[in-house]
Order: structure tokens, then C-alpha cells, then sequence
């Protein structure tokens, strides 16, 4: 009976489900190419906004996000609309504005919740823990950093898994927890070396000879720096290659192998001796004065003097170079200031013309009364911000004022110390070679001029020591300050120190530390009249220095010496205010005053992926 009634059913009626049948397959097909066209063009449009971020053409990546966003009508939470908000994101960070590109990435990670996605996980991720890392916020950057390894890891994605571990161990590092740090770059080196992770694991194996060195294992550190090397030469790293070599130079010299160590230098400077770039001068330059110290341990006083020649030469070009690149910097900041400053009044005359031509048409009590307000209210604000403008200004200055003066200072002592000491050193040898040769016929006019010599040499050594403490720079800031201690304990007054422990630091930190206690020491001589006083250092979860002074003496009023400027205040807290520290101070006459500061630890930098 079916067969038959569909047998007996008009062709016309046949025809048309044919046809419909051929239109809806024929939609299907179009709708898949559209879709895979949209796909393809989005995926272009994301790379376009990649390229401009990275060249800084902000403004043109920003259209082209704003022009697809509007094009195409997004869910709220799909990936591609996530995708090009991480864009966003990026450059709020790389233009400076941090906040908000945290809020703009944590909204975005939360929505991409549920999402399978996992390079969009990771990307977020991975600046989260960057913006984190930057503030010293070891903790969390270590956070979102897990977040981005087991987001790797289930994807298999062997190049995000090995970036993590990386990222992971530096943080770690610089939190100075160097058995964690070492866990996860040890794992790095677990994966099978491919033109996709060989840089990775090369870095490392360079950071693994790091922590070996500081713990001064240096057969272990040569090992780990030797297999970066055969990585580097394999990739064809020549900066890295001579890396290694200067590396592996500086252990064989801590371990008084002259010889090795001047081969390893050697061969450094023998693969970029063509080369003229900044980078490379750099390198060069700490290339010469390795080599001049290597000779001098040799007791090979030319070759030592040669190449000290050599890296203060390159030394000074930098300098000089350094020098012409802030002028041009603080010019073109000038000119950007003067630019803004001319739309700033232009916009104001137009605002103020403005506020003219309605304030005529509607002359009113009312209106009179709500523009005095409005008056007072803008005057008021622009006045908070003149203050603020002002007082960032007066930190910025005495900051500035005082970096120069330690750079100064340290610059003189370096010049006291290396060159001028090194050549009263060599003359001193020249008059003892004449001595030897001319025997028992020795002019007095010979030793006459050695004992010139040695004096200067007494005179260079102690000025040197007295611009930049010796003790700071070879034993570190917890040696220095005990002996601060010793140095100004007498009959009158007792310094004791407690330093807790507390590890080396990078000496930029540890010379900038040194100089504000010297100075609060020297407040505590000059005012207040104490018979004890004490200085503790303590670090605090790996990132913080805690600094506490207490001495016994007559006290001050606080507020009346900030006021007045007075005992150098001003100078030490907007030392601190810079280095993003907190200072304060309690004080009352006649019962002694209690200083505490507490310092962001300044680490040296460890290499990351790339």
C-alpha cells in the first residue's frame, strides 16, 4: 500500500523536494565556507593587531580591535572576542597602565571559565604573572604561572610547558628560594632537546650553573655552563656561546686557573672581536677587564694593564654614548611636555569661551551660583594637582640628586681603585726592575720616588675606601654596617648590629641600604646625645629587607622636624618613597627615637624564556 501510494503521487511533487532537498544542501555548504572565511579572517586580523602592538602603533592596533569588535557580533564570552580583549590588555602593559591591564585580564580569564581554549589560558596567564613578577609580587606571578604549566600540560604543549617551568624557577629564584627555583629548572631539562625547546632548555642549563656558582659548587657549575654551550653552538648563539665562555672563564679563575680562565676569555672575544654594536661593546668590555684581572693574578703587569686600558676605553664610550642618549631622551620628553602643555590652553581657551557664551545667554542667579561653584571646585582640584605635581617633583629631584652623588662616588672610587692604583703599581714596579739592575749603585733620587709611590698608593687606597666602604663592596651589607658599628663605638656611645642572617644582595641595593644607615648614624652622632644604640636587619618572606635603628638619646618632635627639613629626613624618605619602601619614625623628647624601614629586595636578573 506505500509503495503504491507513492507511486501514485504527481512528478511535480517530486520535482520540488528535489529542489528543496538541493537548496538546503547547497546553504549548508555556504554557511561552512563562510564560517571558515570568517575564521581565517579573524585569524588575519589578530595577527595584523600582533604586529602593531609590537612595533608600539597602539592607535592603529586599537582601530583595527574596535573596527573587527563592531564588524563581527560576538558572544560575551567566546574566544575570539576574548581573544582580541587580550590584545587590549597587552597594550595597556606594554604603554605603562598596569592596572588596567590587570582588571582588563582578570576579567578575562574569569570568563574564560568552562572554555577549553588553552593557549587563551595561557596568554592571560602568562601577563598576569609578568605584571605581578614586576611589583615584586613573587607570590602571585607564581600563582598564574602554575595556572599557565598545567594549562600546557593539557595540551601537551611542550614549548608552553618549558616556558612555565622557566618562568617558574625565576620567581622562585628571586624570592631567593634556590632549592625551589632549582626543581623546576632541572625539569626543563628532562625534555627531549628540539629546534622548539633547545633555548629553553639551554637557559636552563645556564641557570642551573647560576645557583651551582653561588653556592660556589663551580665543577657543577662548569658542567651545567658547558652543556649551555654545546646548545648555544648548536642554535648558533654567538652572544650566547660567549656567555658561556665568559662564564666558564670566571669559575676556572675562582678556582685559581688562571691560564684556563684567559683561554676562555680569549675565545669569548675571538668570535665578536668584528663586531661593533652596543650590546656587544659591553661585552667586550667585561671581556678586558676579566682578563685584566686573570693577568694580574699571573703577576703579568703588562698584559694586565693593556687590557685594563682597553675596557676603560670601551667604558668611556659607553658612558659617553649613555650620556647623549638621556640628553636626547629628557629633550624629546621636553618638547612632548612643551606639545601638551600648548593643547592644554588651547582646550582652555575653547572650555572658557564656551562657559562665556552660555553664562551671557543665561544670566541668572542661579547660574552665577552654580558657576562659583564650579569655579572653586575646578581651582580647588587643579591645586591638588599642582601639590602633587610638585611634591612628585621634589622626591624625583632629591632621588636623582642622590643617585648621582653614589654613582659619582663610586665612579671616583673605581677610577682611584683600578686605574690609579694600577699605575702607581706599575711605576712602583718599574723603579724596583731599575733597582734590581743598577744593584748596589741605587740612586737615592730611586728610592726616594718609591717611597712617593707607596705613600700615594696609602693615600688612593684609603680615599677610595672612604668615597665607597671596601668592606660593603668585597663582604657585603651586613659586614659593612657591624663595621659601621665598630667604627663609630667610643666612651660616649655603643653600637651594637644584629644582621639575623641576611644573605648578599645585588650591590646597587646593598650601596643604597649602606648610605641611608650611614646617614641616620651620623643624625644619631650629631643629635641626639644617646648612649646605646642599634641597628637590625631582617629579611621578611624573601622579598623584603626590614631595617630597625633605636638609640636612647633626648628625642625630637617629629613633626617639627619634617617641617624644617631637618636631620636629612626629607632626603632618606624620598629614597625610600623611590624604592617603594615604607619609613617611620617615633620620637618624643627624652625618650629616644625608634626608626623602621621596610625595602622591596632588589634581585639581579635571571634569564627567562623567550
Amino acid at each position: 500500500m506505500r509503495l503504491f501510494n507513492l507511486i501514485s503521487r504527481p512528478f511535480f511533487y517530486y520535482r520540488n523536494l528535489l529542489t528543496l532537498f538541493l537548496v538546503l544542501v547547497a546553504g549548508a555548504l555556504s554557511h561552512a565556507q563562510d564560517g571558515t572565511q570568517e575564521a581565517t579572517y579573524i585569524n588575519n586580523k589578530l595577527q595584523q593587531v600582533d604586529s602593531l602592538i609590537d612595533i608600539g602603533e597602539y592607535d592603529k592596533a586599537n582601530y583595527q580591535i574596535n573596527n573587527t569588535l563592531n564588524t563581527f557580533s560576538f558572544a560575551r564570552n567566546s574566544d575570539d572576542r576574548l581573544a582580541f580583549e587580550f590584545r587590549i590588555g597587552r597594550m595597556y602593559y606594554q604603554q605603562g597602565q598596569k592596572e588596567k591591564a590587570m582588571q582588563k585580564l582578570l576579567n578575562g580569564l574569569d570568563r574564560l571559565k568552562g572554555s577549553s581554549n588553552a593557549s587563551l589560558h595561557i596568554d592571560f596567564a602568562n601577563l598576569l604573572a609578568r605584571i605581578f613578577a614586576d611589583s615584586q609580587n613573587f607570590d602571585k606571578a607564581i600563582y598564574y604561572n602554575k595556572i599557565s604549566l598545567d594549562r600546557a600540560k593539557l595540551s601537551k604543549d611542550t614549548v608552553g610547558i618549558t616556558k612555565a617551568l622557566i618562568r617558574l624557577g625565576s620567581f622562585y629564584y628571586a624570592k631567593n628560594e634556590e632549592d625551589s627555583a632549582k626543581i623546576f629548572f632541572r625539569k626543563v631539562t628532562y625534555y627531549p632537546v628540539t629546534p622548539k625547546t633547545e633555548i629553553r632548555i639551554s637557559n636552563a642549563y645556564n641557570n642551573l650553573g647560576v645557583i651551582a656558582q653561588n653556592n660556589n659548587n663551580f665543577p657543577l657549575a662548569k658542567h651545567w655552563n658547558r652543556e649551555a654551550l654545546k646548545l648555544k653552538i648548536k642554535q648558533n648563539d654567538i652572544v650566547g656561546i660567549d656567555y658561556s665562555n665568559l662564564n666558564l672563564g670566571n669559575l676556572y679563575h675562582f678556582e685559581s686557573q688562571y691560564d684556563a680562565a684567559i683561554e676562555n676569555y680569549l675565545t669569548a672575544y675571538d668570535k665578536i672581536k668584528q663586531d661593533t654594536t652596543k650590546d656587544v661593546q659591553y661585552l667586550k668590555r667585561i671581556i678586558y677587564e676579566n682578563l685584566s684581572v686573570s693577568y694580574d693574578s699571573l703577576k703579568d703587569y703588562k698584559n694586565a694593564y693593556d687590557y685594563l686600558y682597553k675596557s676603560d676605553k670601551i667604558k668611556n664610550k659607553l658612558n659617553n654614548d649613555q650620556l647623549a642618549e638621556n640628553i636626547a631622551g629628557v629633550e624629546a620628553k621636553y618638547n612632548l611636555a612643551l606639545e601638551e602643555q600648548r593643547t592644554e590652553e588651547e582646550k582652555s581657551k575653547a572650555f572658557r569661551a564656551q562657559v562665556l557664551f552660555y553664562g551671557l545667554a543665561f544670566i541668572t542667579l542661579t547660574v552665577l551660583i552654580l558657576g562659583f561653584i564650579f569655579y572653586k571646585n575646578y581651582k580647588l582640584k587643579e591645586q591638588n594637582k599642582l601639590e602633587q605635581i610638585h611634591n612628585n617633583l621634589q622626591t624625583r629631584i632629591i632621588n636623582a640628586t642622590i643617585d648621582a652623588k653614589e654613582k659619582e662616588r663610586k665612579s671616583i672610587a673605581e677610577i682611584l681603585h683600578d686605574s690609579v692604583s694600577a699605575l702607581l703599581s706599575s711605576a712602583n714596579l718599574h723603579l724596583q726592575a731599575s733597582r734590581s739592575q743598577l744593584k748596589s749603585h741605587v740612586p737615592i733620587e730611586i728610592s726616594k720616588a718609591q717611597e712617593i709611590v707607596n705613600e700615594a698608593s696609602v693615600k688612593i687606597r684609603d680615599l677610595s675606601h672612604e668615597l665607597i666602604s671596601s668592606v660593603l663592596l668585597k663582604f657585603g651589607l651586613a659586614f659593612a654596617v657591624h663595621d659601621l658599628c665598630e667604627k663609630y663605638s667610643n666612651s660616649e656611645i655603643q653600637f651594637i648590629s644584629d644582621d639575623n642572617g641576611i644573605k648578599r644582595y645585588h650591590q646597587e641595593f646593598e650601596i643604597k641600604i649602606y648610605n641611608i644607615i650611614e646617614e641616620l648614624i651620623n643624625n644619631i652622632l650629631k643629635h641626639s646625645k644617646a648612649k646605646n644604640a642599634s641597628i637590625n636587619l631582617m629579611q621578611r618572606n624573601g622579598d623584603k629587607l626590614l631595617i630597625q635603628i633605636i638609640d636612647d638619646g633626648n628625642g625630637f618632635d617629629v613633626k617639627r622636624a619634617r617641617k624644617k627639613d631637618g636631620l636629612g629626613l626629607s632626603h632618606i624618605e624620598a629614597r625610600i618613597k623611590i624604592m617603594q619602601g615604607v619609613f617611620n619614625i617615633n620620637s618624643k623628647q627624652g625618650e629616644g627615637t625608634s626608626i623602621f624601614i621596610s625595602v622591596p629586595i632588589y634581585h639581579p636578573n635571571i634569564v627567562e624564556a623567550v
